[in-house]
Protein backbone atom coordinates (compact mmCIF):
# COMPACT_ATOMS: atom_id res chain seq x y z
CA UNK A 1 0.00 0.00 0.00
CA UNK A 2 1.49 3.20 -1.22
CA UNK A 3 2.07 5.91 1.97
CA UNK A 4 0.15 9.13 1.69
CA UNK A 5 2.22 12.40 2.55
CA UNK A 6 0.01 14.70 1.51
CA UNK A 7 -0.27 17.52 3.61
CA UNK A 8 -2.61 20.94 3.51
CA UNK A 9 -1.07 24.24 4.95
CA UNK A 10 -3.85 26.86 5.83
CA UNK A 11 -3.22 30.40 6.22
CA UNK A 12 -4.53 33.79 5.05
CA UNK A 13 -0.95 35.08 5.04
CA UNK A 14 0.54 33.85 1.79
CA UNK A 15 4.44 34.51 3.33
CA UNK A 16 3.72 32.36 5.72
CA UNK A 17 2.02 29.62 4.17
CA UNK A 18 4.69 29.49 1.56
CA UNK A 19 7.31 29.58 3.96
CA UNK A 20 6.08 26.57 6.21
CA UNK A 21 5.96 24.82 3.09
CA UNK A 22 9.23 25.12 2.01
CA UNK A 23 10.02 24.03 5.36
CA UNK A 24 8.27 20.55 4.62
CA UNK A 25 9.54 19.96 1.11
CA UNK A 26 12.98 20.67 2.31
CA UNK A 27 12.58 18.34 4.92
CA UNK A 28 14.54 15.01 2.26
CA UNK A 29 16.58 17.53 0.75
CA UNK A 30 20.33 17.65 1.10
CA UNK A 31 21.72 19.64 4.29
CA UNK A 32 23.66 21.89 2.18
CA UNK A 33 25.37 23.46 5.72
CA UNK A 34 26.12 20.25 6.85
CA UNK A 35 27.87 19.37 3.80
CA UNK A 36 29.84 22.90 3.23
CA UNK A 37 31.19 22.32 6.99
CA UNK A 38 32.14 19.19 6.69
CA UNK A 39 34.10 20.09 3.42
CA UNK A 40 36.10 23.05 5.51
CA UNK A 41 36.91 20.50 8.16
CA UNK A 42 38.40 18.33 5.56
CA UNK A 43 40.13 20.84 3.79
CA UNK A 44 41.60 22.52 7.22
CA UNK A 45 43.06 18.28 7.85
CA UNK A 46 44.52 17.90 4.67
CA UNK A 47 42.71 15.44 3.05
CA UNK A 48 41.00 15.62 -0.28
CA UNK A 49 37.77 13.62 0.14
CA UNK A 50 34.98 15.51 -0.54
CA UNK A 51 32.08 14.12 1.32
CA UNK A 52 28.96 13.84 -1.09
CA UNK A 53 25.45 15.89 -0.35
CA UNK A 54 23.75 12.79 -0.07
CA UNK A 55 25.22 11.91 2.81
CA UNK A 56 23.77 14.87 4.50
CA UNK A 57 20.01 14.14 3.58
CA UNK A 58 17.80 14.80 6.11
CA UNK A 59 15.96 11.51 7.56
CA UNK A 60 12.36 13.32 6.87
CA UNK A 61 10.33 11.81 3.96
CA UNK A 62 9.52 13.91 0.77
CA UNK A 63 5.60 15.28 1.21
CA UNK A 64 2.81 16.23 -0.98
CA UNK A 65 2.27 19.89 0.01
CA UNK A 66 -0.65 21.68 -0.97
CA UNK A 67 -1.85 25.87 0.35
CA UNK A 68 -4.59 27.21 1.20
CA UNK A 69 -5.43 31.01 1.30
CA UNK A 70 -8.58 30.49 2.59
CA UNK A 71 -10.91 27.96 4.96
CA UNK A 72 -13.49 28.24 2.04
CA UNK A 73 -10.54 27.21 -0.09
CA UNK A 74 -9.03 24.69 1.57
CA UNK A 75 -12.82 22.58 2.31
CA UNK A 76 -13.11 22.22 -1.50
CA UNK A 77 -9.73 20.83 -1.75
CA UNK A 78 -10.36 18.17 1.18
CA UNK A 79 -13.45 17.66 -0.68
CA UNK A 80 -11.97 17.15 -3.87
CA UNK A 81 -9.11 14.98 -2.64
CA UNK A 82 -11.37 12.62 -0.84
CA UNK A 83 -13.39 12.03 -3.75
CA UNK A 84 -10.76 11.13 -6.14
CA UNK A 85 -9.33 8.38 -3.13
CA UNK A 86 -6.59 10.54 -2.62
CA UNK A 87 -7.26 12.26 0.84
CA UNK A 88 -4.93 14.64 2.95
CA UNK A 89 -2.91 12.73 5.60
CA UNK A 90 -2.54 16.31 7.54
CA UNK A 91 -3.75 19.59 7.49
CA UNK A 92 -2.44 22.70 9.44
CA UNK A 93 -4.58 25.48 9.95
CA UNK A 94 -4.19 28.83 11.57
CA UNK A 95 -6.73 30.03 13.47
CA UNK A 96 -7.40 33.58 12.45
CA UNK A 97 -8.13 33.87 8.88
CA UNK A 98 -10.55 37.20 8.17
CA UNK A 99 -12.91 37.59 6.71
CA UNK A 100 -13.57 34.02 5.89
CA UNK A 101 -14.15 30.95 7.92
CA UNK A 102 -11.75 30.88 10.42
CA UNK A 103 -9.66 27.98 11.89
CA UNK A 104 -12.33 26.00 14.44
CA UNK A 105 -15.15 26.19 11.54
CA UNK A 106 -12.66 25.47 8.77
CA UNK A 107 -11.47 22.02 10.70
CA UNK A 108 -15.14 21.89 11.70
CA UNK A 109 -16.33 21.66 8.06
CA UNK A 110 -13.70 19.78 7.23
CA UNK A 111 -14.16 16.88 9.88
CA UNK A 112 -17.35 16.82 8.24
CA UNK A 113 -15.96 14.94 5.13
CA UNK A 114 -13.17 13.29 6.46
CA UNK A 115 -13.17 11.47 9.22
CA UNK A 116 -9.75 10.45 9.14
CA UNK A 117 -8.14 13.56 8.30
CA UNK A 118 -5.27 14.64 11.53
CA UNK A 119 -5.88 18.26 12.08
CA UNK A 120 -3.15 21.05 13.17
CA UNK A 121 -4.39 24.24 14.51
CA UNK A 122 -1.80 26.74 14.61
CA UNK A 123 -2.17 30.00 16.61
CA UNK A 124 -0.64 32.84 18.81
CA UNK A 125 -3.61 34.08 20.16
CA UNK A 126 -6.35 32.11 22.54
CA UNK A 127 -9.70 32.60 20.92
CA UNK A 128 -10.76 29.31 21.87
CA UNK A 129 -10.37 27.03 24.80
CA UNK A 130 -8.95 23.98 24.06
CA UNK A 131 -11.71 22.41 25.30
CA UNK A 132 -14.55 24.25 23.05
CA UNK A 133 -12.32 23.27 20.14
CA UNK A 134 -12.05 19.82 20.97
CA UNK A 135 -16.17 19.48 21.25
CA UNK A 136 -16.43 21.41 17.85
CA UNK A 137 -14.49 20.03 15.88
CA UNK A 138 -14.89 16.44 17.43
CA UNK A 139 -12.55 12.92 17.50
CA UNK A 140 -9.69 14.61 19.67
CA UNK A 141 -7.35 11.51 19.39
CA UNK A 142 -6.65 13.53 15.68
CA UNK A 143 -6.27 16.99 16.91
CA UNK A 144 -3.46 18.74 17.98
CA UNK A 145 -2.88 22.75 18.84
CA UNK A 146 -0.30 24.72 19.26
CA UNK A 147 1.15 28.03 19.91
CA UNK A 148 2.98 30.31 17.68
CA UNK A 149 5.84 31.00 17.09
CA UNK A 150 6.88 27.31 16.73
CA UNK A 151 10.35 25.95 15.80
CA UNK A 152 11.13 23.99 12.28
CA UNK A 153 11.93 20.64 14.00
CA UNK A 154 8.22 21.25 15.79
CA UNK A 155 6.73 21.18 12.30
CA UNK A 156 9.12 18.67 11.27
CA UNK A 157 8.08 15.82 14.06
CA UNK A 158 3.64 16.84 13.39
CA UNK A 159 4.61 15.90 10.55
CA UNK A 160 6.69 12.74 10.57
CA UNK A 161 4.11 11.57 13.33
CA UNK A 162 1.06 12.44 11.93
CA UNK A 163 1.65 11.07 8.88
CA UNK A 164 2.91 7.97 10.24
CA UNK A 165 -0.06 7.44 12.54
CA UNK A 166 -2.46 8.38 9.17
CA UNK A 167 -0.78 5.44 7.36
CA UNK A 168 -0.57 2.99 10.27
CA UNK A 169 -4.36 3.83 10.90
CA UNK A 170 -5.34 3.50 7.25
CA UNK A 171 -3.72 0.18 7.00
CA UNK A 172 -5.83 -1.49 10.09
CA UNK A 173 -9.01 0.13 7.66
CA UNK A 174 -7.93 -1.65 4.88
CA UNK A 175 -6.86 -5.28 6.89
CA UNK A 176 -10.35 -4.80 8.50
CA UNK A 177 -12.04 -4.07 5.15
CA UNK A 178 -10.18 -7.17 3.41
CA UNK A 179 -11.09 -9.55 6.61
CA UNK A 180 -14.60 -8.11 5.93
CA UNK A 181 -14.60 -9.02 2.54
CA UNK A 182 -13.14 -12.49 2.99
CA UNK A 183 -16.16 -13.66 5.51
CA UNK A 184 -18.19 -12.54 3.02
CA UNK A 185 -16.75 -14.32 -0.42
CA UNK A 186 -16.00 -18.00 2.04
CA UNK A 187 -20.15 -17.58 2.69
CA UNK A 188 -20.76 -17.48 -1.04
CA UNK A 189 -18.04 -20.43 -1.26
CA UNK A 190 -19.34 -22.53 1.49
CA UNK A 191 -23.42 -22.52 0.44
CA UNK A 192 -22.66 -24.19 -2.72
CA UNK A 193 -24.09 -27.24 -3.09
CA UNK A 194 -22.72 -28.81 -6.14
CA UNK A 195 -20.04 -28.29 -8.27
CA UNK A 196 -21.37 -26.23 -11.06
CA UNK A 197 -22.90 -24.09 -8.13
CA UNK A 198 -18.96 -23.69 -6.60
CA UNK A 199 -17.31 -23.03 -9.51
CA UNK A 200 -19.52 -19.82 -10.42
CA UNK A 201 -19.22 -18.58 -6.39
CA UNK A 202 -15.11 -19.44 -6.48
CA UNK A 203 -15.20 -17.19 -9.13
CA UNK A 204 -17.27 -14.27 -8.03
CA UNK A 205 -15.55 -14.34 -4.74
CA UNK A 206 -12.41 -14.50 -6.28
CA UNK A 207 -13.39 -11.51 -8.10
CA UNK A 208 -14.90 -9.40 -5.39
CA UNK A 209 -11.68 -10.09 -3.31
CA UNK A 210 -9.52 -8.64 -5.76
CA UNK A 211 -11.89 -5.58 -6.50
CA UNK A 212 -11.91 -7.57 -10.62
CA UNK A 213 -14.88 -7.42 -12.89
CA UNK A 214 -13.48 -9.70 -15.32
CA UNK A 215 -12.18 -13.52 -15.30
CA UNK A 216 -12.56 -17.19 -15.54
CA UNK A 217 -12.79 -20.22 -14.10
CA UNK A 218 -11.84 -23.95 -15.54
CA UNK A 219 -11.44 -27.49 -15.25
CA UNK A 220 -8.28 -29.80 -16.88
CA UNK A 221 -10.08 -33.17 -18.79
CA UNK A 222 -7.32 -35.51 -18.49
CA UNK A 223 -9.39 -37.73 -20.92
CA UNK A 224 -9.21 -34.82 -23.89
CA UNK A 225 -6.04 -33.28 -22.64
CA UNK A 226 -7.66 -29.77 -22.62
CA UNK A 227 -9.20 -27.06 -20.13
CA UNK A 228 -13.45 -27.52 -19.65
CA UNK A 229 -14.64 -24.19 -19.23
CA UNK A 230 -16.58 -24.26 -16.67
CA UNK A 231 -17.88 -20.05 -15.84
CA UNK A 232 -16.86 -16.87 -17.04
CA UNK A 233 -17.70 -13.10 -16.12
CA UNK A 234 -17.50 -9.46 -18.27
CA UNK A 235 -15.94 -11.71 -21.45
CA UNK A 236 -16.69 -13.72 -24.78
CA UNK A 237 -16.97 -17.15 -24.27
CA UNK A 238 -14.79 -17.32 -27.60
CA UNK A 239 -12.01 -15.35 -25.85
CA UNK A 240 -11.96 -17.10 -22.72
CA UNK A 241 -11.87 -20.44 -24.99
CA UNK A 242 -8.79 -18.72 -26.96
CA UNK A 243 -6.76 -18.33 -23.92
CA UNK A 244 -7.44 -21.48 -22.41
CA UNK A 245 -5.97 -23.22 -25.66
CA UNK A 246 -3.56 -20.92 -26.03
CA UNK A 247 -1.97 -21.39 -22.24
CA UNK A 248 -3.24 -25.08 -22.02
CA UNK A 249 0.57 -26.48 -20.91
CA UNK A 250 1.11 -23.79 -18.32
CA UNK A 251 -2.13 -22.88 -17.01
CA UNK A 252 -1.69 -26.88 -16.13
CA UNK A 253 1.84 -26.91 -14.71
CA UNK A 254 0.56 -23.50 -12.58
CA UNK A 255 0.91 -25.33 -8.70
CA UNK A 256 1.15 -21.06 -6.97
CA UNK A 257 -0.53 -18.12 -7.33
CA UNK A 258 1.00 -16.31 -9.88
CA UNK A 259 0.77 -12.51 -9.89
CA UNK A 260 1.46 -11.91 -13.86
CA UNK A 261 0.41 -14.87 -15.96
CA UNK A 262 -0.09 -13.28 -19.43
CA UNK A 263 -0.96 -10.13 -17.68
CA UNK A 264 -3.84 -11.92 -15.62
CA UNK A 265 -3.70 -13.10 -11.58
CA UNK A 266 -3.58 -17.00 -12.06
CA UNK A 267 -5.10 -18.87 -9.53
CA UNK A 268 -5.04 -22.29 -9.14
CA UNK A 269 -7.23 -24.50 -7.34
CA UNK A 270 -6.79 -28.62 -6.58
CA UNK A 271 -8.84 -31.16 -4.71
CA UNK A 272 -8.24 -35.27 -4.91
CA UNK A 273 -8.48 -35.95 -8.61
CA UNK A 274 -9.56 -32.18 -9.96
CA UNK A 275 -7.68 -29.52 -11.34
CA UNK A 276 -8.94 -26.59 -11.74
CA UNK A 277 -7.90 -22.89 -12.65
CA UNK A 278 -8.87 -19.31 -11.88
CA UNK A 279 -7.86 -16.39 -14.22
CA UNK A 280 -8.54 -12.67 -13.24
CA UNK A 281 -8.11 -10.10 -15.84
CA UNK A 282 -8.13 -6.74 -14.22
CA UNK A 283 -7.03 -7.88 -10.03
CA UNK A 284 -6.26 -5.69 -8.32
CA UNK A 285 -3.79 -6.85 -5.42
CA UNK A 286 -2.24 -5.49 -2.39
CA UNK A 287 1.65 -6.02 -1.49
CA UNK A 288 0.71 -6.16 2.05
CA UNK A 289 1.48 -10.07 3.24
CA UNK A 290 -1.89 -9.83 5.42
CA UNK A 291 -3.45 -9.14 1.84
CA UNK A 292 -2.31 -12.03 0.49
CA UNK A 293 -2.60 -14.14 3.94
CA UNK A 294 -6.29 -14.07 3.68
CA UNK A 295 -6.52 -14.52 -0.13
CA UNK A 296 -4.26 -17.96 0.31
CA UNK A 297 -7.04 -18.63 2.94
CA UNK A 298 -9.48 -17.87 0.52
CA UNK A 299 -8.03 -20.60 -1.62
CA UNK A 300 -7.81 -22.86 0.71
CA UNK A 301 -11.84 -22.72 1.90
CA UNK A 302 -12.11 -23.09 -2.20
CA UNK A 303 -10.21 -26.04 -2.46
CA UNK A 304 -11.42 -27.66 0.48
CA UNK A 305 -15.31 -27.46 -0.52
CA UNK A 306 -14.48 -28.71 -3.73
CA UNK A 307 -12.69 -31.68 -2.17
CA UNK A 308 -16.34 -32.40 -0.31
CA UNK A 309 -18.67 -31.45 -2.98
CA UNK A 310 -16.57 -33.08 -5.59
CA UNK A 311 -16.77 -36.97 -3.30
CA UNK A 312 -20.10 -36.09 -2.55
CA UNK A 313 -21.04 -35.91 -5.92
CA UNK A 314 -19.36 -39.37 -6.79
CA UNK A 315 -20.68 -40.68 -3.81
CA UNK A 316 -24.71 -39.73 -4.96
CA UNK A 317 -23.35 -40.69 -8.53
CA UNK A 318 -22.01 -44.73 -7.07
CA UNK A 319 -25.36 -44.73 -5.41
CA UNK A 320 -27.50 -44.18 -8.67
CA UNK A 321 -25.31 -46.94 -10.71
CA UNK A 322 -26.05 -49.25 -8.03
CA UNK A 323 -29.65 -48.44 -7.89
CA UNK A 324 -29.92 -48.72 -11.68
CA UNK A 325 -27.81 -51.81 -11.80
CA UNK A 326 -30.23 -53.56 -9.00
CA UNK A 327 -33.06 -52.63 -11.14
CA UNK A 328 -31.48 -54.29 -14.16
CA UNK A 329 -30.57 -57.30 -11.91
CA UNK A 330 -34.60 -57.36 -10.76
CA UNK A 331 -35.75 -57.45 -14.12
CA UNK A 332 -33.22 -60.66 -14.80
CA UNK A 333 -34.70 -62.19 -11.89
CA UNK A 334 -38.42 -61.65 -13.03
CA UNK A 335 -37.43 -62.64 -16.90
CA UNK A 336 -35.69 -66.05 -15.23
CA UNK A 337 -38.79 -67.07 -13.00
CA UNK A 338 -41.46 -66.72 -15.70
CA UNK A 339 -39.27 -68.47 -18.10
CA UNK A 340 -38.75 -71.28 -15.42
CA UNK A 341 -41.89 -71.95 -14.85
CA UNK A 342 -41.90 -73.21 -18.49
CA UNK A 343 -38.85 -75.03 -18.13
CA UNK A 344 -38.71 -77.09 -14.94
CA UNK A 345 -35.98 -78.81 -15.70
CA UNK A 346 -33.71 -76.63 -16.65
CA UNK A 347 -31.02 -76.30 -14.25
CA UNK A 348 -29.45 -73.28 -16.05
CA UNK A 349 -32.28 -71.15 -15.52
CA UNK A 350 -32.84 -72.12 -12.26
CA UNK A 351 -29.21 -70.71 -11.45
CA UNK A 352 -30.27 -67.32 -12.69
CA UNK A 353 -33.01 -67.01 -10.74
CA UNK A 354 -30.58 -68.29 -7.21
CA UNK A 355 -27.50 -65.51 -8.35
CA UNK A 356 -29.99 -63.04 -8.87
CA UNK A 357 -31.76 -63.75 -5.12
CA UNK A 358 -28.13 -63.69 -4.00
CA UNK A 359 -27.30 -60.71 -5.36
CA UNK A 360 -30.57 -58.68 -4.12
CA UNK A 361 -30.41 -59.60 -0.84
CA UNK A 362 -27.20 -57.96 -0.16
Amino acid sequence: MERNKRILIIDDQEDLREQLARLLVNAGKPNKTAAMVQSMRARLMGLDQTPEADEYKSEGPTYDIDTAGRGEEAFELVKAAVEIGAPYAVMFTDMRMPPGWDGLKTAKKVREIDKNIEIVIMTAFADYEQEEICREIGTPEKLLYIKKPFQAEEIFQLALSLTSKWNSEELERARRKWLENLIKCMRKVKVSSNTKSLFAATLESLLNFTDAEQGLIAVWNEDKKAWNLRDHRNMQEADAEKFLKDNSNGLKEASAIQKNFDGKYLIPLKAADITAIAAIYDAKTESDQEWYKLMSLLVMISNENLETISFKEKKDSAGTETARLRGIIKEIKEFAENFLKSHQDDPEIKKIVEKSNSVLEK
